[in-house]
């Protein structure tokens, strides 16, 4: 599965020369934005992040112009999310620790 969006140290050097998946030790953030199948966004990939102890998932839905943070994996899923409308900063924790502005989502 590839995100759309990947965040890890640049010391763990994860994309070079590397294949076109990567492993899920030391990612430190994945980002996906609904497309054409918004579901799978929402749960199929959701629960593989988790399954992979990525940290933290960030879900930006196109179709209910909201922005969701997984966090806290286990067993398989994520046991926090806090879900949010476009236009309402999100604040991302450690290693992250700002707030995403998402005015120019609407």
């Amino acid at each position: 599965m590839i995100p759309d969006g990947t965040f890890a140290p640049r010391k763990l050097r994860l994309y070079r020369g590397s294949d076109p998946w990567m492993p899920c030790e030391g990612v430190a953030m994945v980002v996906e934005v609904t497309s054409t199948r918004p579901q799978a966004d929402r749960d199929a990939k959701r629960r593989c992040y988790a399954h992979g102890r990525i940290p933290l998932y960030l879900l930006v839905d196109r179709e209910y112009s909201s922005i969701t943070l997984f966090s806290d994996p286990e067993r398989g899923d994520y046991r926090q999310h806090r879900t949010l409308p476009f236009g309402k900063p999100v604040a991302l924790p450690e290693p992250f620790a700002f707030e995403l502005d998402t005015a120019d989502f609407l």
